[in-house]
């Protein structure tokens, strides 16, 4: 017998060079687009109530470009809209076994700015509801920053007693009930938490506003809202803040963390101001 080696060799070698083709594998169709109901909360016609009508889809999610939240992914949740105007609701939803993404889009309008009421919380953070306002600064006690995993904990960090640095304990966040402003005063400085917490020069932005939402935090705690970008407290905070206690001379706040681009990072803040 002749020897066959180096056919054989041959022959695997063509093998090993023929691609693998598998079956088609037949997906689903894409999902019809979802459908969702949004109606106006009674008494209040800055917040509206979506609902997801949809069945059959995987997973789904509503965006709310310039509500709060900006997203969500509850079959029912309320948006708040804070300026007067006509806002894009999407519903995108996920089919089962890989069909794809199908999307709904509706229209809402929004006929006015909402506006602060001076009530007790509101009073007691602006001074009175007056013209001079109340400004805050972080309080030089210990624990006056505390990080966490969940609203309220401290299991990541929390600071001693003076532990901050000079550039957050000279910062100055005003509240004034007249046209609802907010000023942060900064002294030019402020702590970049992105960029190994170093004290960089920072002008916060002028003709700002605040809004106070009631029983749409954690728990149902009222909630301080300043526009997009802004904070209290820590750069990387905000910008919505949970009140979790207000007194006359001391306030605490909650927060998630969030990244540079606004995106939250995962765990939560809580601060300690005191009035100055």
């Amino acid at each position: 017998m002749k020897n066959i080696f180096p056919f054989l060799v041959f022959l695997l070698a063509l093998a090993a060079c023929t691609p693998f083709e598998e079956n088609d594998i037949a997906l689903p169709a894409q999902p019809s687009p979802p459908t969702f109901s949004i109606e106006y909360l009674n008494g209040d016609s800055n917040k509206v109530i979506v609902t997801n009508l949809s069945t059959g889809f995987f997973d789904h999610t509503f965006d709310f470009s310039g509500g709060l939240p900006a997203q969500s992914k509850h079959a029912v949740d309320t948006v708040f809209f804070s300026k007067a105007g006509d806002y894009i609701i999407t519903l995108f939803a996920s089919g089962e076994g890989g069909g794809g993404v199908s999307k709904s889009s509706k229209i809402i309008t929004i006929n006015k700015d909402a506006s602060a009421q001076c009530d007790p919380m509101v009073s007691l953070l602006t001074g009175d509801c007056e013209a001079p306002g109340k400004c805050w600064t972080f309080s030089h006690a210990a624990e006056a920053v505390r990080v966490g995993p969940v609203p309220g904990s401290k299991e990541w960090y929390k600071s001693p007693i003076n532990g901050l640095q000079d550039a957050q304990y000279d910062d100055r966040f005003c509240f004034y009930f007249p046209g609802a402003k907010f000023e942060y005063n900064n002294n030019g400085f402020s702590v970049d938490p992105w960029n190994q917490y170093s004290v960089v020069p920072y002008t916060p932005p002028s003709n700002l506003t605040w809004l106070l939402l009631k029983g749409s935090g954690d728990g149902g705690k009222d909630q301080i809202v300043l526009p997009v970008g802004l904070f209290i407290g820590t750069w990387d905070s905000g910008p919505v803040y949970d009140i979790a206690s207000l007194t006359d001379t001391e306030m605490v706040l909650r927060s998630p963390i969030r990244k540079k681009d606004g995106t939250p990072a995962g765990g939560w803040f809580e601060f300690t101001l005191v009035k100055n």
